[in-house]
C-alpha cells in the first residue's frame, strides 16, 4: 500500500510540474507572439547591455518570432506529451541556459527586468531567478520520470495538434506585426485619456541626453552639442528627470519642440481630432510607407487637424535625411525614444487622438489611406 501511495504521489507531481511548466511556457510564448517589437526591445536592451554592439532590427524580429514560436510550441509538446522524453530534453536544457543566464543579469543587472512575460507581467531580475530555479526543478523532475506522464490525446490528435500550434502562432505574430498588438497592456493602449494622465504633470524639468558608440566606448552629448564623426554610431536618446516626477499614470508621455520648449500640454490639451506620427529613429524607420505619411500629412492640413510628427532624432542631420528621402514638409517635435515605442509599436506608427484620447494607432505597414481617414475622422 505505502509503495503504491508513494507511486501515486510521485505521478501527481510529475503531472503537476509538467502543468506547470506547460502553462508557463504557453503564456510566455503567446505573450511574446503578441508583441514582437516588444521582444526586439527587450533584446535590444540585452545586446547593448552585454555586448555594446547592435543588430539589424529585422534580424531581431525574426528572432522575437522564433522565440515566441519555440517557447509556446515546447509548451504545447508539454501539455499533451508529444515526444515526452525529448520534449522533457530540451525543456531541462532550455531552463539550464536561461537559469545561467538570469544568475549573470541579477549579478551584473545589466536590464532592470527580464522581459519573460512582456508588459503583461514584470518581475524583477531577483524574482525571475526564483522563477527560473522552481521551473528548472520541475523540469528535471518531468525529465527524471517522463514515463509517468499521462496522455490526454491518441497519436494521430497530437500531431494535428503539433501542426495547428505551429502555423496559428506564427500567424498571429505576423499579424500583431502589420495590425499592432491585439491585447495592450502598455499604458498608450486605445482609450487611454492621456489629458488626464499627463497634463499637470508636463512641467519637470529634464536633460536630454543623446548616446553615441564607437569600438566598445560611449559618447554622451546633449542637444545643443555638435554631431561626432561619422565612425560614432547613434544608440538612442534619452530624457534624464532633473527633479521629482509625480506622475498620475504609468505614462511619461512628454513633448518638445525644436526649441525645447513643453509642447505636451499643446498636444494633449487640443479640441478634436490629432494626429501623431512616431518615428522613434529617423535613420531607421520604413521608407516604403512614406505615401501614406505624406498622404496623411496633406489631409491634416486640408481639414485643419493638428499634425505632430515626434521623433527621439534630435539632430539636423538625422531630420535632414529623413526628409531628403521622404520628401517630408513637416516639422518635428522630441521625446525620449523607449516612450516613443512604447505609444505605438511602429517605426514609423501613427497615433489618433480625440480630445487627449486615444482613439487609433496604426503601424508602418498598414497605414490608412484617405479613405480609411475619412472613416475615422468625424468632421
Amino acid at each position: 500500500m505505502t509503495s503504491k501511495v508513494k507511486s501515486l504521489g510521485l505521478t501527481i507531481a510529475v503531472n503537476v510540474c509538467r502543468l506547470l511548466l506547460a502553462a508557463t511556457f504557453i503564456f510566455s510564448g503567446f505573450v511574446k507572439a503578441n508583441d514582437p517589437l516588444g521582444t526586439v526591445y527587450k533584446l535590444e536592451d540585452y545586446i547593448y547591455a552585454m555586448a555594446w554592439f547592435t543588430l539589424p532590427d529585422t534580424f531581431l524580429l525574426g528572432c522575437a518570432v522564433l522565440l515566441a514560436l519555440f517557447e509556446f510550441t515546447l509548451g504545447i509538446y508539454i501539455l499533451f506529451g508529444i515526444r515526452r522524453k525529448t520534449t522533457s530534453s530540451i525543456t531541462v536544457l532550455f531552463m539550464v541556459l536561461m537559469t545561467l543566464m538570469t544568475v549573470y543579469i541579477v549579478i551584473a543587472n545589466p536590464v532592470s527586468d527580464c522581459g519573460c512575460f512582456g508588459d503583461v507581467l514584470i518581475l524583477s531580475n531577483g524574482a525571475t531567478l526564483a522563477k527560473n530555479i522552481v521551473l528548472l526543478a520541475a523540469a528535471i523532475l518531468v525529465l527524471r520520470y517522463y514515463r509517468l506522464q499521462k496522455d490526454f490525446l491518441g497519436e494521430n490528435i497530437k500531431w494535428l495538434i503539433a501542426f495547428l500550434t505551429l502555423c496559428s502562432i506564427i500567424c498571429y505574430a505576423i499579424y500583431c506585426i502589420i495590425c499592432l498588438p491585439v491585447f495592450d497592456f502598455r499604458p498608450y493602449k486605445v482609450g487611454t485619456n492621456l489629458r488626464e494622465a499627463v497634463v499637470g504633470t508636463s512641467n519637470q524639468q529634464f536633460e536630454v541626453k543623446i548616446i553615441y558608440e564607437k569600438e566598445g566606448q560611449t559618447l554622451e552629448l546633449t542637444a545643443e552639442d555638435d554631431d561626432p564623426d561619422s565612425t560614432w554610431t547613434y544608440v538612442e536618446t534619452k530624457r534624464i528627470s532633473k527633479g521629482d516626477t509625480k506622475k498620475l499614470a504609468a505614462t511619461d508621455f512628454y513633448v518638445e519642440d525644436a526649441d525645447g520648449e513643453d509642447i505636451t500640454e499643446d498636444i494633449l490639451l487640443a479640441d478634436g481630432y490629432t494626429f501623431l506620427l512616431i518615428i522613434p529613429d529617423l535613420r531607421n524607420a520604413d521608407e516604403g510607407c512614406v505615401d501614406k505619411v505624406n498622404e496623411v500629412y496633406d489631409y491634416t492640413q486640408d481639414h485643419d487637424i493638428g499634425f505632430y510628427c515626434l521623433t527621439a532624432s534630435s539632430t539636423p542631420r538625422d531630420q535632414q535625411y529623413w526628409n531628403d528621402h521622404t520628401g517630408a514638409e513637416y516639422g518635428y517635435s522630441l521625446a525620449e525614444e523607449r516612450m516613443l515605442k512604447t505609444v505605438v509599436r511602429g517605426q514609423p506608427g501613427l497615433v489618433l487622438l480625440k480630445d487627449g484620447i486615444i482613439v487609433k494607432k496604426w503601424s508602418n505597414y498598414n497605414l490608412p489611406d484617405e479613405e480609411e481617414l475619412e472613416g475615422e475622422v468625424e468632421n
